[in-house]
């Protein structure tokens, strides 16, 4: 009997250190656990944060795309349209070609009257260089380089407030020499 309860005892104080030792490896367990959701838990905050931090500029940017789209590609289009680069080119081809035609009604017209006149050249109005300076304007025209959309290049880098305040200004000034 004897070596029954001695075996039972010692049955039981295994089972209460087995015991203890399962409480100890669960209690590591949970530890581990909590210091994974504390690191978790620390890194959504950090996340929060920069979203928060980040929220005005995906805002700022999808703003921007909208009012380009929508608003101001008619604004640069508008100051193509109404640069002096583009004009002065424009009116000297304008010129040109008119010049050229009327030449050519001078040429037409000259053929005709073959018998007054001795050469095209003493034909009032009849312009020898004109072929020359339409050509010289088709060069302009096609080498044209208008300088306010450099100038529209430079807000890029601006908060979109800039440059939707100066895309409702006057159009560049000749002395203006900022945007």
């Amino acid at each position: 009997m004897q070596m029954s309860y001695d075996q039972l005892l010692a049955d039981h104080h295994r089972l209460t250190n087995d015991k203890d030792e399962l409480k100890r490896a669960r209690d590591r367990t949970i530890q581990s656990h909590n210091a994974t959701i504390d690191k978790a838990k620390g890194m959504l905050t950090r996340c929060n944060s920069e979203m928060v931090e980040l929220y005005p500029q995906v805002s700022e940017l999808m703003l921007t795309k909208q009012w380009f789209l929508t608003d101001r590609i008619a604004w640069v289009v508008k100051l193509v349209r109404q640069s002096l680069e583009l004009e002065k080119v424009v009116a000297d081809l304008v010129k040109c070609v008119n010049v050229v035609g009327v030449n050519e009604g001078i040429k037409q017209g000259f053929k005709v009257a073959h018998d007054s006149v001795r050469s095209i050249e003493e034909v009032p109005g009849y312009d020898e260089g004109a072929q020359d300076a339409l050509n010289a304007a088709i060069k302009a025209f096609d080498d044209l380089h208008i300088t306010v959309l450099g100038k529209v290049a430079d807000l890029v880098d601006k908060p979109l407030s800039i440059i939707q305040q100066r895309s409702k200004l006057p159009i560049v000034e000749e002395d203006d020499n900022e945007i």
